[in-house]
């Protein structure tokens, strides 16, 4: 098999491609799973797409779903998920108050792909309460929308300089929770961290949980490039 492979696949694509077949290999048991893009709508039992997925090659729509209560959520975490290749968009999903606890460890969202110019979209989430996106470590492409949210805060304790690799002149942000309104406090201890500007202030995603900081973040950024994939392709990363 590999042998064929290997006669079809272009070289430099070639570890990737034998990736792909592993993890699909993998995933038929319940191991660790490369996905493509999930659009998980209108149920939460959709949610079990993203079960085994470490690396999502391509967009994660999450959206639309309603007549659900919050301990809908309370079971649905997938720790697994580090990567998203493509965006990442939430509307309208009723009741979810953060991302904390379904997506603990996502560290990179790589905007190959981008929804209008953006690679993070949180638009008219009614009830979510914070980000809580602890994991997130770089943006390498596009910028965020945040928009219509009227609970979300801890939006100003978080310094998205360190993360959005492309600045942050084109992020939109409008009609959110005035965050004079908010108590956004960080934890008390391992917060206070170098900005991008290289000020030192309190950077938190929320109550329980710090941003990382430039040195945490550069440290990372330097394994990441060092071992990712160079995404050129046609068969996926390679």
């Amino acid at each position: 098999m590999l042998d064929v492979v290997s006669r079809v696949v272009p070289a430099g694509c070639l570890l990737t491609t034998v990736l792909l077949v592993l993890s699909a290999a993998y995933s038929a048991n319940g191991a660790d799973e490369i996905c493509g893009s999930l659009d998980i709508r209108n149920r939460v039992e959709k949610f079990k797409e993203l079960e085994n997925c470490t690396i999502i090659e391509g967009d994660l729509h999450i959206l639309l779903i309603d007549q659900v209560s919050q301990g809908d959520y309370d079971h649905l975490s997938f720790p697994k998920l580090r990567e998203i290749t493509g965006f990442f968009v939430l509307y309208r999903v009723s009741q979810l108050l953060t991302l904390r606890y379904m997506f603990p460890n996502l560290a990179v969202i790589r905007g190959d792909t981008l929804f209008y110019n953006y690679a993070l979209v949180i638009y008219e989430m009614l009830e979510m309460q914070e980000i809580g996106l602890n994991g997130l470590v770089t943006i390498l492409r596009g910028s965020i929308r945040l928009e219509k949210n009227p609970n979300l805060c801890y939006m100003d304790t978080i310094d998205w300089s360190l993360i959005l690799k492309e600045g942050t002149e084109n992020n939109f942000i409008a009609d959110n929770k005035d965050q004079g309104g908010c108590l956004n406090f960080c934890p008390k201890t391992g917060c206070r961290t170098p900005t991008a500007l290289g000020t030192v202030r309190e950077l938190c995603w929320s109550g329980d949980h710090c941003q990382k900081g430039k040195t945490l973040i550069q440290r990372y950024l330097t394994t990441y490039e060092a071992t990712a994939y160079n995404h050129t392709c046609p068969y996926g990363s390679g």
